[in-house]
């Protein structure tokens, strides 16, 4: 998790606290490390990076497809309703980018799920 008071503790070299106790945990944030894009020591909570998320990370790359009959983003065959959306935001915001905005993983969702493919 990138909880900021972990990235604060990170910028000043001591690591992260809380790592253990959370899911994740240093893995998510060398990972985040590796993969985004980062500013002032916090990754950017924007679309190009949340599509990294996406698209890189094991746990959701190739998950995502676009059903052009309902019109919607599928999570492994499966429709993302707007609770799925709001729970998919609260992990991205619990393990990489606090910061970032629903609205902004959803628009990467539909984005991602084209790139990867369309069911009718």
């Amino acid at each position: 998790m990138l909880a900021e008071k972990q990235i604060e503790t990170e910028e000043i070299g001591a690591g992260s606290a809380n790592a253990e106790a959370m899911p994740g945990g240093d893995n998510d944030l060398a990972w985040a490390k590796q993969n985004l894009r980062w500013a002032e020591g916090k990754p950017i909570p924007d679309l190009a990076n949340i599509l990294r998320i996406l698209e890189r990370h094991e746990d959701y790359k190739g998950r995502y497809i676009f059903n052009e009959t309902l019109n919607r983003v599928l999570d492994k065959g499966n429709l993302m309703f707007e609770w799925r959306i709001s729970e998919c935001t609260a992990l991205i915001q619990e393990r990489f980018i606090p910061a970032v905005a629903e609205s902004a993983v959803n628009n990467a969702l539909v984005v991602c799920a084209n790139r990867t493919g369309t069911r009718k």
